[in-house]
């Protein structure tokens, strides 16, 4: 492995931007699942529970479990080819999630496509300092998550707005759909195009892997090797990073179900205002944290992102809590932008973290093994908002009780494991030197 960067600067803002797309595309499948939860449960006669199962639970264990087989496929193969092909996975999964008609078939559906999708971490978190240097790294990465944001707040706007456009123009359709309902040929438009998609990620072509900055790094036998020598500060960040994902699914997965119940708006308007309330949050969010740390990078050295992101975690639990004392929906709007926005002033950093402690040849698993950390841990999350839930029957607000009793204490957990390991992770920073 060479330590200097062999491709262009376009190119590499080309491999961006189409990884980009690629979030994007996969961001749009999960909305729309959240989006159809009250048409899907009355269908099929499920519980909160239930949804929480097929939502968060069932499919988080099996994409846990298949990061490590893919961030060990992602330090072992052309890159482009393995998220191409994941592409592809997860459009087929979209498409029979459509003629799904029993709880099993569903949950089939939506195992194969987090396991698709699951590959978007691995590959494009291995990618970027194979392409970027310095600050272009660290600048890469916010866009990124900027833009991951972005697809989750702009897929949640597109997938409410594709699923009334499908509900008021299924004589446009093709007879094959026209049989269906309007969100079960909704599922099948987008796993359509997920087709050129695939296609635009094959002409990344293969990237040539760089080693990190202090050599002695890539010289580690085995992952045991450097589990025992830089495990704690690893094994803090990818916890402080698992349960922020707990409190973020518990919030996302259930807030367009919360938002509908209590107010009566339609799944097409929740998911369209709560999209753009995501997207300007979301950015709001990552502009700040470019803003601030500059200057705190001067003041902090490498725990500056750190600090950013345990005092991120805190300052999300405020608008949180004002849910309960929402009047109307637009405030219940208003506060979901400033949750999202609160929370990425730390998240946004989280990748240049996890690769600042990762050596290059490690990269791919390492990604993967935090993957499996996180998912697993996050994916309980809807099942226990749906359990507690049924707990608090008609109560109006119990949905919105539920959220909270299972993210708040999640977001104090995740600021109090980074408290706990700055230590440990500033020495292993200071080792690998990543450039």
């Amino acid at each position: 492995m060479s330590n200097t960067i062999d491709i262009s600067n376009r190119r590499a803002w080309y491999i961006l931007g189409v990884v980009v797309i690629a979030t994007f595309a996969a961001s749009i499948n999960r909305q729309i699942l959240f989006l159809i939860v009250e048409p899907l449960k009355h269908e099929m006669s499920l519980s909160d529970a239930d949804i929480g199962i097929l939502t968060g639970l069932a499919p988080g264990i099996l994409a846990g479990t298949g990061a490590l087989l893919l961030g060990w496929l992602t330090d072992r193969t052309p890159r482009h080819l393995l998220l191409g092909i994941c592409i592809l996975i997860w459009s087929a999964a979209t498409a029979a999630l459509g003629v799904a008609y029993t709880f099993t078939g569903f949950l089939v559906g939506v195992l194969a496509l987090a396991l698709g999708e699951t590959a978007m971490t691995p590959v494009a978190n291995s990618l970027m300092p194979d392409i970027f240097a310095g600050r272009k790294r660290i600048i890469a990465n916010l866009i990124f998550f900027a833009a991951g944001g972005i697809a989750v707040g702009m897929g949640a706007a597109a997938s409410g707005a594709l699923l009334s456009w499908v509900q008021s123009n299924e004589m446009l359709l093709p007879s094959m759909l026209q049989s269906l309902t309007y969100w079960r040929s909704t599922f099948i438009i987008v796993a359509v195009a997920g087709i050129p998609v695939a296609l635009l990620v094959f002409t990344i072509g293969h990237i040539r892997r760089r080693s990190a900055g202090d050599k002695n790094f890539d010289d580690y036998t085995s992952l045991q090797h450097y589990a025992r020598e830089h495990g704690v500060a690893a094994t803090g960040l990818y916890t402080a990073i698992a349960f922020t994902s707990f409190a973020g699914l518990a919030v996302m997965s259930w807030t367009p179900t919360y938002v509908i119940r209590l107010y009566g708006v339609t799944p097409a308007e929740a998911g369209l205002a709560l999209g753009i309330s995501a997207t300007i949050g979301g950015m709001l969010g990552v502009a700040i944290a470019a803003l601030l740390i500059s200057k705190m990078f001067s003041r902090y050295g490498s725990l500056a992102p750190r600090h950013l992101y345990q005092y991120s975690m805190l300052l999300t639990i405020v608008p949180a809590m004002m849910q309960l004392f929402a009047t109307n929906v637009t405030h219940a709007y208003v506060l979901y932008a400033a949750q999202i926005m609160f929370a990425n002033l730390g998240i946004a950093l989280s990748s240049t973290m996890i690769q600042d402690i990762s050596p290059a040849k490690y990269r791919g698993r390492l990604f993967g093994i935090s993957v499996l950390l996180i998912t697993l841990v996050s994916s309980v999350a809807p099942f226990a908002v749906g359990l507690i839930s049924d707990q608090f029957g008609a109560e109006p607000r119990g949905l919105l009780w539920a959220i909270l009793l299972v993210a708040v204490p999640a977001l104090v957990m995740s600021a109090l494991s980074i408290s706990l390991t700055n230590k440990q992770y500033e020495i292993t920073a200071a080792n690998l030197a990543i450039n």
